[in-house]
């Protein structure tokens, strides 16, 4: 196969594969998709089945991670804490739908930083569409909520997005060293995208709602104990995860004793069975390793070293810099997705030697950044399918719309906190 030919074939099996993640033909899982292209690299010698491995257990760490933070959100779940947390929301808020709002989108970046934007996709969501369903209250901007905070909210841990957890594995970036760099930009994208979504919802969301039907949070923890047990195992956990690297053990190691801890307390009081592992979305792990391939079959074009140059003639560490890497890292995530977006970064990155600000800043495009587009992320497109599951009507259109003129001033306002920090 010439060179021309064979970066055809190429970009054609890429863009295809990610064609069919986003239309999703006979609603197939994404992972179809993936794996299918993958598999087109390596029977059409685009990718040595060598490389293939190398790409997958280059991932290897992000991978584990990914599974023990899968289960831990699993288990937590088990104990009631969403329900129990999306009801305390409801009534502190005192029958104000405007508080009701604020609390829900603070209960989303919580949840969104310790326990991945995938959680506050999967598992908060349809509790919070629930919620706002029994009060009346409308549901569009509720829906709104969810989609942006669990992607604005996943800059400040590793943990928070499968894409720091990527890019902090490539970089070798420890988990007290990334959270002490994005804490200043995590509180800023938070503080504008609050503040303009309260802007643009500010006459759809009532002025009160009906709060004397709501249970005591107390009432949907169906074991005390082992509620008690999940908050305990949650708050020793996060702080495992900056004490991890002292003692030379990777983060995930923490999680999986979290996990393990949980599990064997949750089958002791009845909440968790073996059963139960049949509701991870294990779909995600052969997705995940499917893009890893078809990477790099791009790689084996040289993108990377032709596209290298143009980072490396950007001062490093500049403003200038670092807003054009998040606003390219961005404009690519909104294209093809922000998972392949990260992965293509990376090794241009690499390759060029980029400045940990850089990489920060590729980081704050991918995580911010995808918000014009209903596929620019895969935790939007879950909370529009939830919302489609459970009978409401997503509103796709006020998304793009927002998103349109949201997403450069949150972007903005990030990256210059980013460049301003520490």
């Amino acid at each position: 196969m010439t060179g021309p030919v064979r970066a055809a074939v190429t970009l054609a099996v890429f863009a295809a594969t990610l064609a069919m993640v986003v239309w999703r033909p006979r609603r197939w899982n994404e992972a179809w998709w993936t794996v299918l292209g993958a598999t087109l690299m390596v029977g059409l010698g685009l990718v040595t089945p060598a490389q293939m491995a190398a790409s997958v257990l280059a991932g290897k760490s992000a991978l584990l991670f990914l599974l023990s933070l899968l289960l831990l959100s699993l288990l937590i779940g088990k104990s009631g804490f969403f329900d129990w947390a999306a009801l305390g929301c409801a009534r502190l808020a005192g029958g104000d739908a405007r508080s009701l709002y604020r609390n829900t989108f603070l209960l989303g970046a919580i949840v969104t930083a310790v326990l991945s934007l995938d959680t506050t996709a999967v598992m908060l969501t349809p509790v919070v569409l629930a919620l706002v369903r029994r009060l009346r209250v409308p549901a569009a901007p509720f829906i709104v909520l969810c989609a942006f905070v669990a992607n604005v909210g996943s800059l400040l841990l590793p943990i928070s997005n499968l894409t720091n957890l990527l890019f902090a594995d490539t970089f070798r970036l420890r988990f007290g060293t990334f959270a002490a760099h994005m804490v200043a930009p995590q509180l800023v994208a938070l503080a504008v995208t609050y503040a303009l979504l309260r802007l643009r919802f500010r006459h759809e969301l009532p002025q009160v709602f009906e709060a004397r039907s709501l249970p005591a949070p107390a009432s949907v923890v169906p074991h005390r104990s082992y509620f008690r047990t999940c908050v305990a195992v949650l708050a020793l956990v996060l702080l495992g995860y900056f004490l991890a690297p002292l003692a030379g053990l990777e983060p995930y190691v923490v999680a999986f004793a979290g996990a393990a801890v949980l599990g064997a307390a949750g089958a002791v009081t009845g909440r968790v069975r073996l059963a139960d592992a049949g509701e991870l979305a294990w779909g995600v792990f052969p997705f995940v390793m499917g893009l890893f391939v078809c990477v790099r079959g791009l790689e084996n074009l040289g993108l990377a070293a032709a596209s290298s140059g143009w980072v490396a003639r950007l001062a490093p560490g500049s403003t200038v810099s670092l807003l054009a890497t998040a606003a390219a890292t961005a404009l690519a995530s909104n294209v093809v997705n922000n998972l392949p977006a990260a992965l293509i970064a990376r090794p241009l990155l690499d390759h060029a030697h980029a400045s940990p600000a850089t990489v920060l800043a590729a980081l704050v495009g991918t995580d911010v950044g995808p918000m014009i587009t209903p596929f620019g992320s895969l935790a939007t497109m879950l909370v529009l399918a939830l919302a489609r599951r459970e009978g409401l009507d997503p509103p796709v259109g006020r998304l793009i719309a927002l998103g349109a003129w949201t997403t450069p001033l949150i972007l903005a306002a990030t990256t210059l906190a980013l460049a301003l920090a520490p």
